[in-house]
């Protein structure tokens, strides 16, 4: 694993709020379309696309910390990446570190 830079801090979502990132890993060049969120103070990331049906997560709402899914609503946890209904669907999530210039994810 790598720590790869997703965002400056200027430029995160707001408390209660996400958006979608696309990553292209610098080292091995894979691409990621990720969901960066900011839930009670904390950041998080998950796979941006909803494994039932393929909406995005980053550009959906934000409830507690389950996010909605844009097509069918599907809940994720964005903390566990399990699915509210269906805790045998999970989705990679990924740490998120805060250093001075920036927030990082291992990947």
């Amino acid at each position: 694993m790598s720590l790869v830079k997703i965002s400056d801090l200027s430029d995160a979502p707001e408390d209660a709020s996400g958006k979608t990132i696309q990553l292209k890993h610098p080292y091995t060049k894979i691409e990621y379309d990720l969901a960066f969120f900011k839930a009670e103070g904390t950041y998080y990331v998950i796979t941006d696309k909803c494994s039932k049906c393929g909406g995005s997560l980053g550009k959906g709402q934000l409830r507690g910390k389950f996010a909605i899914c844009t097509t069918q609503e599907c809940l994720w946890n964005i903390q566990k990446g399990y699915c509210k209904f269906d805790h045998s669907s999970v989705l990679p999530t990924y740490k998120v570190q805060a250093k001075e210039d920036g927030l990082y994810i291992e990947i």
